[in-house]
């Protein structure tokens, strides 16, 4: 059986689903609200091995240890207010996850860079542009 691949749309969906999480957080909840998101189901493995998904996961379930009870619970605030704080918080932790990718894509750089450097490769060679592609050269070989 094949399996089924995430698009990068649908992780940012499933990411931008776990910034704005609220209530109680688990695998088997996540994996229902992506089945109605998506229209498809996935295992937790299968989510878990996405590793922008993974630390969305990470980041939400330590959210959630860290509010006090009295803030999980409803609140006696205005529906605006309301709104305006969940969405503040969706936002902050969707900065919590594009930094940690960030890290992720700096040391990973960081890591080609020494690589690059113990071979030989100037910068120079790195940033020379691509070649350009001839899409017609297929039709000429017919």
């Amino acid at each position: 059986m094949a399996k089924a691949r995430l698009t990068d749309k649908e992780i940012d969906l499933i990411v931008g689903m776990l910034a704005g999480w609220k209530g109680r957080l688990s695998w088997e909840l996540v994996l229902q609200r992506v089945e109605a998101m998506l229209g498809r189901t996935f295992t937790r493995q299968g989510l878990d091995k996405n590793e922008t998904i993974s630390i969305a996961f990470g980041q939400a379930k330590d959210r959630r240890r860290k509010l006090p009870k009295k803030e999980i619970e409803e609140s006696d605030q205005p529906p605006e207010l309301a709104a305006a704080e969940r969405r503040v918080e969706v936002l902050r932790a969707e900065i919590a996850v594009l930094k940690s990718e960030q890290e992720r894509f700096l040391e990973k750089f960081a890591t080609w860079l020494y690589n690059a450097r113990s071979r030989g490769i100037s910068e120079f060679d790195l940033n020379r542009p691509l070649p350009d592609v001839d899409r017609d050269e297929s039709e000429r070989k017919r």
